[in-house]
């Protein structure tokens, strides 16, 4: 994604651009919003398999909806679904010469455009904010029946602790994943409202039409920090890296200060 983001920048954003040039800004300004789409879908993913984590008895269903073999079918339909429309456009782009061309920077803010992006985009990102919501109560009803551990012995006390705290630090990654998404998607959903409520919406738009677009890059460029953090062995020699810089400020620092000469 951040490939196809930086091309399309490097030749978008000229509307006398060429029409090999327009043609590639279509192609990647639909590309774009595939990879965007599918980025959701795996935070959907995500959701499910925390949601099924919290069933003592895994769900038939979600495991299914999570596996493999569902990552694989969302993403051919994700850029299925983008490549279609991207072919009909290309094709009503040569007999309408009206309408704004792929290097136009209002090309992504028509109101087709938008409608076929942005819907799935908020559906998405719906499902995915109902979904953490329920796990977020099942967590906490779990929790309240650890508080309460009538007829368990010791062992399972221990286990039920272990396994809630393991799912407490997946949730906290979730958490930061949402909250991530939402960032990056809300933000040109409701501007691109905005933009087509204006009484004409082709004119030249302002800095925040690129904002927008460019919060969308959130998603790709946070959430492997999130994943790498979030490993104990990474965490672990990240303090210890920073522990050994302290103290050699320190013991540096103390070398050079006149008070112990």
């Amino acid at each position: 994604m951040m490939v196809e983001s930086i091309w399309h920048a490097a030749i978008g954003g000229d509307v006398n651009a060429s029409e090999s040039s327009h043609y590639q800004c279509t192609i990647l300004s639909h590309l774009t919003p595939g990879t965007i789409l599918f980025s959701l879908l795996q935070t959907l993913f995500i959701c499910l398999e925390r949601l099924n984590a919290t069933f003592a008895i895994s769900n038939r269903i979600l495991k299914q909806l999570t596996s493999n073999l569902s990552v694989g079918i969302g993403f051919i339909i994700t850029h299925v679904y983008v490549l279609l429309r991207c072919i009909v456009e290309l094709l009503d782009g040569e007999g309408n010469s009206d309408k704004p061309k792929g290097c136009d920077p209002t090309y992504t803010f028509q109101k087709e455009f938008l409608l076929f992006n942005e819907i799935p985009n908020v559906v998405l990102v719906t499902v995915i904010t109902s979904c953490y919501i329920a796990i977020i109560v099942r967590m906490v009803k779990q929790r309240k029946n650890l508080t309460e551990p009538e007829g368990l012995t010791d062992l399972q006390i221990k286990q039920n602790k272990k396994s809630a705290l393991k799912m407490h630090r997946n949730v906290v990654t979730l958490s930061c994943i949402v909250v991530i998404t939402l960032c990056a998607i809300l933000p040109r959903c409701i501007y691109g409202l905005y933009f087509q409520s204006r009484p004409d919406p082709y004119a030249r738009v302002s800095s925040v039409h690129e904002a927008v677009n460019v919060i969308l890059l959130l998603n790709p460029l946070f959430d492997p920090f999130v994943y790498i953090l979030r490993m104990k062995e990474f965490r672990d020699r990240l303090k210890c890296h920073c522990f050994k810089r302290n103290n050699r400020i320190e013991s540096s620092g103390n070398q050079t200060d006149p008070s112990h000469h």
